[in-house]
């Protein structure tokens, strides 16, 4: 369902009507030829979409419209025109129209009393006062399409967001639905009919499994039955009409309000129309036109009405249900919400202190906070992972704390369970458990936060940011005594408790979590067999996909160094780089970066507890260190030695070979 909204499109020129002149005699003529011509060819359907556009105007007017204009979206006067900031274009035809002129008159009329009879005066004859009555008078008058003008751009007929709601199947569907005089259900219809208006169970019934489009199709068809075709209604009215002039009007109202909303009507056709229309009388005709464009007019306004609302409710259902999601995304960044000083347009949000970032966050809709949340570069790896872990939960396995007892180098921070025993020493010292005859026990805390250990965390740095100023997205209370500390350092799991004074360990702690959320306490050995260990070297034109371009293996390290000098940059399929291959039997052996471009690996191996641990590759670091700092000083010896027009060359040099490296990183 496609809706056009560039309504000054480029149209064809306006065609003369079939009689010249513009008295109202010659108009009344040209508009019974067009009443003759509608119902020929292809112009029937094309004074139907004309109709849809102008469905507020008498049959007479959109005739006189689709005669003369049918491509024309928007009409008015001249003068009309030029208030709205628009000017007709030089040589431009109108469009002729009838306008109301009514005429005043005066008369004398009869003086009549409270029971509506003639007052009568002294001669007994009826009083009469002289009275301005109003007579029904049309005039011919000019209008121009806004195709037909220049100027400031005018707001379309179909908003921005009526296309969306219309696009949105269910949400047309549901609008139908409630603008339809009788329930609609759907059902498996023996033979070919895709629909019916039961006039006596006073229901729509539309057959299952057919396409969005030929749904709504459907359903709008037999909604124009139900409006206009009721039998109790119609016996109501005194009016009869054949089985065909009712297929013709429903069939005419659907295509009207398809066209009015981007339905597609390519499907529809009229062979019929002809032969319906022949030895019909004009009064007739016009009956039946003035018909469809009256129920396919209160349809469109109705449906527009309808969806509108409709999709007024569903955004404001999005934007909460994306509040709700967003606003801990944004604390997990370490932002606050000010809710009180936000506004729709003006969304703020507040670093917590304890992330290092600066400044007030500002963004105009819920929509921008994602795109946000969703492209922004966070530095911080334990951020990224926990805005990913709300905004994609579906991507994690395991949570945060699980992934601490599978090796990763995290924190986890206890406290106790509202419901539990141990709430008769919460906020009381090791000392006073003792003494009660009390233990610490896993079961009676719950996890309230967990994530990545720093290399420069320890007990106190966490207890002071989870006790004076903890993240935004932090929902226990500030850290005290009685919490419980988990820390995995170097694959080193302790449990502390919080105590009056520093920390307590707690021994059994970690085993009685790890059985609570159904982990085994096992640790794979990092290195099963290191009498058997080695380590080789290679050298990657591409570190990302070694096999592509130039590679050498099984090196020593100097080897490796000199052959990735001999690597020119200029033909780089990507970044060149050094690596290791280990072999020791672990699970971390294999091959991995050393260097890459211009940096040496160091943060990245040492945050894998296999490498960290390793001391085959912890002397591979230690060495690449020491053959780049020799490098370095001989590279400096020979710079120091150049004239200085040379020296700035090649300082130039390298920073643009090591400018493309960084970016290519």
């Amino acid at each position: 369902m496609n809706r056009e909204n560039n309504i000054e499109a480029v149209q064809s020129a306006t065609i003369p009507l079939p009689v010249a002149g513009k008295d109202m005699n010659s108009i009344l003529k040209s508009l019974e030829t067009g009443v003759e011509n509608i119902f020929t060819g292809d112009k029937y359907a094309q004074y139907l979409q004309t109709m849809s556009k102008f469905h507020r105007y008498s049959f007479n007017n959109t005739l006189l419209i689709a005669m003369q204009r049918p491509d024309a979206t928007l009409v008015t006067g001249y003068r009309n025109w030029q208030t709205m900031g628009r000017q007709v274009k030089k040589g431009e035809k109108g469009i002729t129209i009838l306008a109301p002129a009514p005429i005043k008159r005066k008369r004398e009329q009869e003086i009549l009393d409270q029971n509506n009879k003639p007052l009568l005066d002294g001669n007994g004859k009826p009083k009469t006062e002289e009275v301005e009555v109003v007579i029904p008078h049309f005039k011919p008058t000019t209008v121009f399409d806004i195709s037909q003008t220049d100027g400031e751009p005018i707001e379309t007929l179909a908003p921005e967001e009526l296309t969306e709601a219309v696009a949105d199947y269910d949400l047309f569907m549901k609008a139908i639905t409630e603008v339809s005089p009788v329930p609609i259900r759907f059902d498996e219809i023996e033979g070919e009919a895709k629909g019916y208006y039961h006039s006596v169970d006073k229901e729509i019934v539309i057959q299952k499994g057919m396409s969005d489009s030929q749904t709504i199709k459907t359903a709008i068809h037999e909604t124009g039955h139900a409006r206009i075709h009721d039998k109790d209604l119609m016996a109501e009215q005194g009016i009869e009409k054949d089985r065909l002039t009712k297929e013709v009007e429903a069939e005419s109202v659907a295509y009207c309000v398809c066209s009015a909303f981007g339905v597609d009507t390519s499907e529809y056709s009229f062979p019929y129309i002809a032969g319906w229309s022949s030895g019909r009388d004009m009064k007739e005709l016009k009956t039946s036109m003035d018909t469809i464009r009256k129920t396919a007019g209160e349809m469109i306004d109705e449906l527009s009405e309808k969806l509108q609302e409709l999709f007024t409710e569903k955004k404001q259902l999005l934007e909460s249900e994306q509040k709700e999601k967003l606003i801990p995304a944004m604390e997990v960044a370490g932002y606050h919400f000010d809710e009180l000083e936000s506004s729709d347009g003006n969304l703020r949000f507040l670093p917590d202190g304890t992330h290092e970032i600066e400044g007030v966050r500002i963004a105009d809709s819920w929509n921008d906070v994602q795109e946000w949340l969703e492209g922004v570069a966070l530095e911080d790896p334990d951020t990224v992972e926990r805005v990913e872990r709300v905004l994609h939960p579906e991507r994690f396995e395991k949570t945060s704390e699980e992934l601490m007892f599978d090796g990763e180098e995290r924190f986890a921070i206890y406290q106790i369970n509202h419901e539990s025993k141990a709430m008769e020493y919460q906020f009381m010292g090791m000392d006073f458990v003792k003494s009660q005859g009390m233990e610490v026990t896993a079961g009676d805390y719950q996890c309230v936060y967990s994530g990545i250990l720093q290399p420069s965390d320890n007990l106190d740095t966490l207890y002071s940011v989870f006790n004076q100023n903890h993240p935004a997205d932090f929902r226990g209370h500030s850290m005290s005594v009685s919490d419980v500390v988990i820390t995995n350092r170097n694959g080193d799991i302790r449990a502390f408790y919080v105590d009056s004074f520093g920390f307590t360990e707690l021994p059994d702690f970690v085993k009685q979590r790890q059985e609570m959320i159904g982990i085994e306490n096992t640790t794979l050995p990092l290195h099963p067999d290191e009498d058997k260990a080695r380590i080789s070297f290679y050298v990657a034109e591409c570190s990302e996909f070694p096999v592509l371009g130039e590679f050498h293996q099984d090196l020593t390290l100097e080897q490796a160094f000199d052959i990735f000098d001999q690597i020119p940059g200029s033909r780089m399929n990507g970044i060149k780089s050094i690596g290791f291959n280990l072999q020791d039997g672990s699970d971390y052996e294999g091959m991995f970066d050393l260097y890459v471009g211009i940096t040496l690996q160091k943060e990245i191996i040492n945050s894998i507890p296999g490498y960290r641990d390793n001391k085959l590759v912890q002397k591979a670091l230690s060495d690449a260190e020491e053959i780049i700092e020799k490098r370095q000083n001989e590279r400096e010896k020979t710079e120091s030695k150049m004239p200085e027009v040379i020296q700035k060359t090649e300082r130039q040099k390298t920073k643009l070979q090591h400018r493309r490296e960084a970016m290519s990183l």
